[in-house]
């Protein structure tokens, strides 16, 4: 049985926390002069277009069956040259003494202060990547591979935090992107630096980065198949940051009992997502980063298991940013099994759009 500290209903709120007292000691090393953050002029958002969604709405995402475009006000470099950056196993970008929230690959934390910074070597250029997340492939998909999608020639290696040292999907992307990652066991000076800065806010995908993304991958989707669907199940897939349950067994008997094809994502291989492109006109996915393949895909309609205890919209403006403009949502935590099968069958009993 999961473990309560395990799941998304004691991590999320443990997560936010967290950030609350993180503020407080960021704040104060930025009054001592020892961590420079991201000006308010740098993080301020502006709001876009709409995107629908149907079914069921999630407890933060207000009252309405649309999310709004964001994105940063005020454009940011692609990448940004830095001279004599020093670089962390934590994800640290120092500068003159100072850390910076600009040059960092995770949002700065205190054990990024206090770690040993005498650099075992030093090398002529390299990548950084500014990032706030290190911990799963939907960090990685999100922001490492989508900023990095947008360097023209990526011309040195990328340095990367030293979490990404066991990840599968690091060494598997290095391969067949022919990038050099390189992932830091301690820390070095990078002479000439290119800090490659976060275009996206936060996870609110727009058109031009998820098509730039499907164009980096090189991937070519096939048109599926009409009629065909397909399940992405996370029944039995351990969670890189925080649990989420979901009735799978009961989606997953739903989606047979249609013809379509069930996916559990922890016995699933890139190959297999890839191959997969022919049966998935309707995907069906519980929340998670293994949403991201749809970037291999071209689904005519989304639907997506959610939790309150842990949810974003991220995946709505991903689907809806690669064409996919009928989107629905169901919330698992509303009503006991037979109220989630009644509104899943409600909604495949719709047209595809």
């Amino acid at each position: 049985m999961t473990s309560y500290f395990q799941h998304a209903k004691f991590k999320a709120p443990m997560a936010n926390m967290r950030s609350a007292v993180g503020a407080l000691w960021r704040n104060g090393s930025s009054i001592a002069g020892l961590y420079e953050p991201l000006s308010p002029e740098e993080t301020k958002p502006v709001t876009g277009e709409p995107v629908n969604f149907r079914g069921d709405i999630p407890k933060h995402a207000g009252d309405k069956k649309h999310q709004r475009r964001m994105r940063y006000a005020a454009p940011r470099p692609i990448v940004e040259n830095v001279e004599n950056l020093l670089v962390t196993p934590s994800g640290g970008g120092w500068c003159n003494g100072t850390l910076f929230e600009r040059y960092s690959s995770c949002k700065p934390g205190l054990r990024m202060l206090f770690e040993q910074r005498a650099p075992v070597r030093e090398v002529e250029s390299g990548y950084f990547i500014q990032s706030e997340h290190i911990d799963t492939f939907g960090d990685w998909t999100s922001e490492y591979l989508n900023p990095l999608a947008g360097v023209e020639n990526i011309d040195a290696p990328v340095f990367l935090p030293a979490t990404f040292a066991n990840k599968p999907y690091v060494k598997r992307d290095s391969a067949r992107l022919g990038i050099d990652f390189s992932i830091l066991d301690a820390p070095v000076l990078i002479k000439d630096a290119r800090v490659v800065r976060q275009q996206m806010y936060i996870r609110y995908w727009l058109p031009e980065y998820a098509l730039r993304l499907r164009e980096f991958y090189k991937a070519d989707p096939v048109t599926p198949k009409p009629g065909s669907m397909i399940y992405l199940s996370r029944h039995g897939e351990p969670s890189e940051v925080a649990v989420r349950t979901h009735p799978n067994r009961l989606i997953e008997e739903i989606v047979k009992s249609r013809g379509g094809t069930v996916l559990r994502t922890d016995e699933t291989s890139f190959e297999g997502y890839v191959a997969a492109a022919a049966d998935a006109e309707t995907v069906l996915l519980d929340h998670g980063s293994a949403g991201y393949n749809l970037v291999y895909w071209q689904p005519k309609r989304v639907i997506e298991f959610v939790s309150d205890a842990w949810w974003m919209n991220s995946f709505l403006f991903f689907a809806n940013s690669l064409g996919v403009d009928d989107y629905g949502i169901i919330c698992t935590d509303y009503g006991d099994d037979d109220a989630v099968a009644t509104r899943l069958n409600a909604l495949l009993d719709e047209p595809v759009s």
